[in-house]
């Protein structure tokens, strides 16, 4: 069983989106063995947004059943991006339990305003899906100059959004997915570790 790794490495501080918390890893070496002191906002490095980021009493991170982000998943691959995404460009995995978008971004090794998001249709078509769940490797689902909408939208329907994956190493089709957010108490959000398998595999 051979599965992909679509989680960033931890931590990548060029990376953090500005007025982030710069996320950091000091290793301290104590009497035979090692333990890491780890800073980190709840939306850093590849990430689940949960409802209570931007919706008052909505799911927090611990409260989402974990079979949300188990099962299958399909990728969209809409090549080098940089503007915004409409319902065109992702309508064909709307069908799907699980839709991630790929984007490009998985290259970049520092942190680029111009990356692609999701436009206000594309948004409210997403909402009205019935999908269990959201992603893609930008930053965010939103543009840089966003006004939250677009998340509103989206994690007003109680789906999550999983932001800032790395898609190098898969292409379009359909996966099944692992995508495990820590359990912190009453999160907005949490970091995650997110694998994917081929389906036909």
């Amino acid at each position: 069983m051979v599965f992909i790794d679509l989680t960033r490495s931890f931590p990548e501080p060029a990376c953090t989106y500005p007025g982030d918390c710069v996320p950091e890893c000091r290793r301290v070496q104590r009497d035979g063995y090692r333990v890491s002191v780890v800073v980190a906002g709840s939306h850093s490095g590849t990430h689940i947004d949960a409802p209570a980021h931007y919706i008052e009493d909505g799911l927090t991170i611990d409260q989402i059943p974990s079979e949300t982000f188990i099962g299958p998943v399909t990728i969209v691959d809409l090549g080098h991006r940089r503007s915004a995404i409409h319902p065109e460009d992702i309508r064909t995995g709307m069908d799907a339990e699980r839709i991630i978008i790929k984007t490009g971004y998985s290259e970049k090794t520092s942190f680029d305003p111009a990356y692609a998001y999701l436009d206000q249709d594309a948004a409210d078509l997403v909402a009205a899906s019935g999908i269990r769940v959201i992603g893609i490797d930008t930053p965010s689902i939103e543009a840089y100059d966003g006004t939250g909408d677009v998340h509103r939208r989206i994690l007003g329907a109680g789906i999550p959004v999983i932001e800032y994956l790395d898609l190098s190493e898969v292409g379009e089709g359909d996966y099944y997915m692992i995508a495990l957010p820590l359990k912190i108490t009453d999160g907005d959000g949490a970091p995650a570790r997110v694998i994917v398998q081929k389906e036909d595999v």
